[in-house]
């Protein structure tokens, strides 16, 4: 840290504690307020949660509103104004690509036209309630704003609903996959050709499994539920959820858990909240900006969400008549081309004009995506028409398994794997995601789009989706690996993760008859690595082929290889045999792909704020042993043994450097530490004052508990890994249990800014607190907002 740092810090530490406390809400009063009907009572728990009670939905999510902006109002800022593409108007320069990305693909956009087309709709004035509430709290505080607001300088802007469609929209369009990988095919084709770079694309191992291998399905018809033979039943039979029959329970009810796995930062994009009506009632993790429950229970039903990895995004080279850009063509048509100017401002400087242009395909992506010379669309059913906020609505009120179904038909995007259980102990899964048929299998590359056969025709009849209810087995469960088996008649695209999860999860289930919740924990703390532990049986033949190939590495070298061989594959944070698989895997990245490609095997995304990271991601631990193991002659130059040599001596190097001589120093958790960084954590010496961390912990991208590092990041920093755990016992759903990493507070000198970091570290769980009863106990502080007369 410079001088000048090292004077300011203490000024600076002050001055933002003493806004910290200017701005924190007292939990404990009585408020009057405009906009609401009746007294509304939200009681806060030990944890932060609040638990709002009032006597109609409006009402309530008005409540929800006001909650989410006294615990996450600046949160809330970033979240609108990255979905908006105004970052820069905050952040100057430094945000200005980001928001070029958004501008030309439209969030706020689409936000006003689902505002358009749904504004009659009865939902509608729910969300605008959400949004009073917020500015019921911005009102109420004025110029008492978190720190953040005034180390920027300056104060929010009201609420509209647009806002928190267009954050819906975002978030759909973020968990939506496919067209960054056709990107990141293209650029290594040019590189090194189509035939030596298709040895590279992911390829899903053949030992892991499909989600719906042998699984009866079920389908809606005339509101009764019908088994029929699915097309993908014919073989005779990241995120982690998992439902269990009543029969394989210790409880003897149906059980659910969920963890999904995504970017841990502070606050969490999570917030708890357990929202109370007469006719409503739902408990679980909302985003703060939106309302509703995203994952969670209510009164019937229980569900949980994992990113589907299909595919419903093509990219097309466009072909444009001239220069201006303003027909194109398709097929045997010549059409027209959409142009508007997206003006931005910037901070400080003079405002940026995107030209945006459009084709019946999408957006032209070509200057945000480094293909100038190009016109580039971008095809994605999440920047279509959609219906998923009212397919959350109706996942919060269902009753029952159609009536889950009925939501999930309504959730056109984003593709996720949601599994179900209910009251009356059915369990059950469902696809969400409209799926594209295309006139042709969806090619490896961008499409030429003069070419009318590369078209979307139609979409996945919604029965026909993948689903499952009340499977013989007793179980499912997802983990982003392959949905189902190649008899399945139609395209879901190829990016699935590489299942090794799902192998590992498939072993636990099937170890034993019934289960119980201290099975569920130890799932979702389970640190087993299953391509870990194959690295380690190849250094383990290597090394006996050293004791007769004469090749003398320094005992050093040959410990660490020692080390690896014998390793047990649980790659916790005291593993030197995990460590050593980490970084031998890296150096065997740089040594067979680093020359030709550099980075782009690993995985690494392009934009900091948006896409951290690529669908390669996770996929170059096997394409490595494949390689090796089939000797590739395009990418294998060397002798196997030679590789592998060369890698270890390396990583030796390497480690040595970082952690010191000693091989037994070498622990994983070490390198691999979690970080809880703040969006104004990267700026010194702020980080010291918003970031949490950093912890050594286990785990990688192919544990359970996954807890995997961004390319370019050096093993640690900010990972993806369980934002939300929850585990539901249907049968008494006061019996259940959840922990979020982090706190409920944005708020950084708040008890419950971090309060939930090391129990979240220990694999620790809190009370999923949901009848009278349990608020009662648990209850810590009651805030009551009263109609002002």
């Amino acid at each position: 840290m410079g001088i000048l740092q090292q004077i300011l810090k203490p000024l600076l530490k002050y001055t933002t504690t003493r806004w910290a406390r200017q701005s924190m809400p007292n939990y404990d009063e009585k408020i009057p307020l405009k906009g609401i009907d009746g007294k509304i009572e939200i009681v806060r728990d030990e944890w932060g949660v609040p638990h709002i009670q009032a006597q109609s939905q409006k009402d309530l999510f008005f409540a929800q509103g006001f909650a989410h902006a006294q615990d996450r109002l600046w949160q809330m800022e970033v979240n609108r104004r990255v979905a908006a593409g105004r970052l820069s108007e905050v952040f100057g320069e430094l945000a200005l690509d980001t928001d070029r990305i958004v501008r030309t693909l439209g969030f706020r956009r689409l936000g006003l036209q689902d505002y358009n087309r749904y504004k009659n709709n009865e939902l509608l004035p729910l969300v605008e309630a959400y949004t009073k509430g917020i500015n019921a709290y911005i009102d109420r505080v004025g110029k008492k704003l978190p720190p953040e607001f005034k180390l920027v300088r300056f104060q929010p802007e009201k609420w509209d609903v647009v806002d928190s469609l267009s954050i819906a929209r975002f978030l759909s369009f973020q968990m939506s996959l496919g067209w960054m990988h056709e990107l990141e095919r293209l650029k290594i084709t040019e590189k090194v050709g189509l035939d030596k770079a298709s040895k590279l694309f992911p390829q899903y191992p053949k030992e892991n499994p499909a989600a719906l291998d042998q699984i009866e399905t079920y389908k809606i018809e005339d509101g009764r539920m019908q088994a029929f033979d699915g097309p993908f039943l014919n073989k005779g039979g990241a995120s982690n959820n998992w439902t269990i029959a009543a029969d394989r329970m210790s409880t003897g009810s149906a059980a659910l858990c969920n963890d999904p796995h995504l970017l841990i930062n502070v606050p969490n994009i999570w917030y708890e909240n357990h929202l109370i009506s007469p006719d409503f009632e739902v408990t679980g993790v909302s985003i703060p900006g939106a309302p509703l429950v995203m994952i969670g229970h209510n009164r019937k039903i229980a569900w949980g969400a994992t990113l589907a990895y299909t595919d419903a995004q093509d990219l097309y080279v466009e072909q444009f008549t001239g220069d201006s850009c303003k027909q194109y063509n398709s097929g045997e048509r010549i059409l027209k081309a959409t142009h508007f100017d997206e003006v931005i401002k910037i901070k400080g400087k003079k405002d940026h004009i995107e030209k945006v242009i459009y084709t019946h395909h999408g957006p032209v992506i070509s200057d945000i995506v480094g293909y100038p010379n190009k016109k580039i669309t971008l095809c994605s059913q999440a920047l279509k028409d959609s219906e998923m906020i009212f397919g959350f609505y109706h996942l919060n009120t269902a009753e029952n398994w159609d009536d889950f179904v009925g939501a999930c038909e309504q959730l056109s995007s984003p593709p996720l794997s949601l599994v179900f259980a209910d009251t009356n102990d059915n369990i059950g899964y469902y696809l969400t995601g409209k799926m594209p048929i295309r006139q042709n299998t969806k090619g490896l590359l961008p499409h030429e789009s003069k070419y009318a056969k590369h078209e979307w025709k139609s979409y996945i009849p919604f029965e026909k989706m993948p689903h499952a209810l009340n499977p013989k087995k007793g179980y499912f469960y997802t983990c982003n690996h392959k949905l189902v088996d190649d008899n399945y008649p139609y395209d879901l695209g190829h990016i699935w993760m590489d299942g090794f999860r799902a192998n590992r999860l498939k072993s636990l289930l099937e170890s034993k008859e019934q289960y119980s919740f201290d099975d569920f924990k130890s799932w979702q703390m389970d640190f087993y690595c299953i391509p870990g532990k194959k690295y380690a049986d190849l250094y383990k033949s290597f090394l006996e082929r050293l004791e007769t190939g004469g090749q003398k590495p320094s005992k050093t070298v040959l410990l660490a290889m020692q080390t690896l061989a014998d390793w047990d594959g649980y790659l916790t944070a005291d593993s030197v045999g995990g460590c050593l698989y980490q970084v031998v895997k890296q150096e065997l990245i740089d040594r067979i792909f680093g020359p030709e490609l550099g980075n782009q095997v690993r995985g690494k995304g392009w934009d900091e704020a948006i896409f951290r990271q690529s669908e390669f991601w996770g996929h170059d631990t096997m394409t490595i042993l494949r390689l090796l193991e089939t000797k590739d002659s395009d990418w294998i130059k060397e002798d196997v043994d030679t590789i592998l040599l060369q890698a270890m001596i390396k990583a030796v190097q390497y480690l040595e450097q970082k952690l010191g001589a000693g091989v037994p120093k070498w622990e994983w958790g070490r390198l691999h530490k979690i970080g809880f960084h703040h969006a104004l954590g990267s700026q010194k010496p702020l980080d010291q004052i918003f970031n949490i961390g950093d912890y050594p912990i286990g785990g990688d991208t192919d544990t359970l508990c996954q807890t995997a590092f961004i390319p370019g990041n050096q093993y640690g920093g900010t990972l993806v890994a369980a934002s939300y755990r929850q585990i539901i016992d249907m049968g008494n759903l006061s019996n259940s249990l959840c922990m979020a990493p982090g706190g409920q507070s944005g708020n950084h000198i708040s008890l419950y800014y971090d309060n939930q970091v090391e129990p979240w570290l220990k694999g620790e769980y809190k009370p999923m607190v949901w009848t009278r009863e349990q608020i009662q106990q648990y209850g810590k502080y009651k805030m009551t907002l009263d109609p002002e007369v």
